[in-house]
């Protein structure tokens, strides 16, 4: 009978392990403190809006401040190292962005692979960029452009506000895709770009829509195309790219990301929370606003994701030799 009670006393604790595992896993006190969110844009942008949006959200549903730390410098660089460095404990996370996947491929001294250092957490939101024109080019379609440009090699001038940032990337996947030469730009910011066109300096540009909105109001561009996969909300008249190249898709995303070897059940908790908040009436109305779509989703779902854009971003930078000033 002794036996019998310890045996069922041991095979108690055994399957209760799991449970009490799962319970430890969980961390039901994260966070009890400062939550840090790098970011490797300057505030003010697009990026840090939204950044600044999300953190708000979640600190109001966890119960602890969620500070958005702006680290500008190298096309988020910067910040990436700092947050790949940063201890993987939950209270350094980094709100990502197309960038970050980008920027290591075209700098040759980078030491952070988006793909090894860090973690999925939450996909964002994703946008396509737009291909806009100067009212006084007379190409007004996608192959209109090709067109004009097989006619005259290398004397299209199109402006993009940063070297080897995901704008022209986007362009140079295009041009090879549809077989042609354009001459590109690159103007420190999208405002010096969109002058440029506005000017007629150059006769196209890759912007973001948010950008680029109020002039397309105004009238004084002309949009040609978007890149992602469906027209924008924002923009519903303007054609995408794949409606010309099928298949052709390139979006700026952004989302959280957090360190490698983060525990899973931190990462599974701000994933859930960040799920919620997407799902928020306000919050997609502000997301819309931008020209972007909600997203949301796993986190196998969004490190799939960054794991293609790395792999496919890598190609186009080894076959153009497209690198940082």
């Amino acid at each position: 009978m002794a036996g019998s009670t310890r045996r069922d006393a041991l095979l108690g604790a055994t399957l209760a392990w799991p449970a009490l595992r799962g319970t430890a896993l969980a961390q039901p006190d994260y966070p009890n403190r400062l939550v840090r969110v790098v970011i490797g844009f300057a505030a003010g942008g697009a990026t840090d809006i939204m950044a600044r949006l999300l953190g708000a959200k979640l600190a109001e549903r966890l119960g602890q401040p969620f500070v958005i730390e702006n680290r500008p410098g190298a096309g988020t660089l910067v910040a990436a190292e700092m947050a790949a460095r940063a201890a993987p404990d939950g209270y350094t996370l980094m709100y990502a962005s197309s960038s970050t996947v980008v920027t290591p491929l075209i700098n040759r001294g980078a030491t952070v692979d988006p793909v090894r250092d860090f973690a999925a957490i939450s996909l964002a939101q994703s946008s396509p960029m737009i291909l806009v024109a100067n009212n006084d080019l007379p190409a007004r379609t996608l192959p209109d452009i090709a067109a004009l440009a097989k006619q005259r090699p290398g004397q299209l001038t199109l402006s993009h506000p940063g070297r080897g940032g995901i704008n022209e990337l986007s362009v140079v996947m295009w041009t090879r895709r549809a077989g042609i030469e354009l001459t590109l730009v690159p103007f420190n910011g999208n405002q010096p770009s969109l002058n440029a066109l506005m000017r007629g300096d150059v006769q196209l540009a890759s912007d973001s829509p948010f950008a680029t909105r109020p002039l397309l109001e105004a009238g004084r561009i002309r949009p040609i195309a978007v890149t992602g996969p469906r027209r924008s909300p924002i923009l519903p008249d303007v054609p995408t790219f794949a409606e010309t190249l099928p298949g052709y898709d390139v979006t700026f995303w952004s989302g959280f990301i957090a360190p490698s070897r983060t525990p899973p059940a931190i990462l599974d908790r701000l994933n859930t929370e960040v799920d919620a908040i997407l799902k928020l009436p306000d919050v997609i109305e502000r997301i819309t606003s931008f020209g972007a779509e909600p997203m949301g989703g796993s986190r196998e779902g969004f490190a799939r994701t960054i794991a293609e854009d790395w792999r496919r971003f890598a190609v186009v930078v080894q076959e153009s030799g497209i690198r940082a000033e």
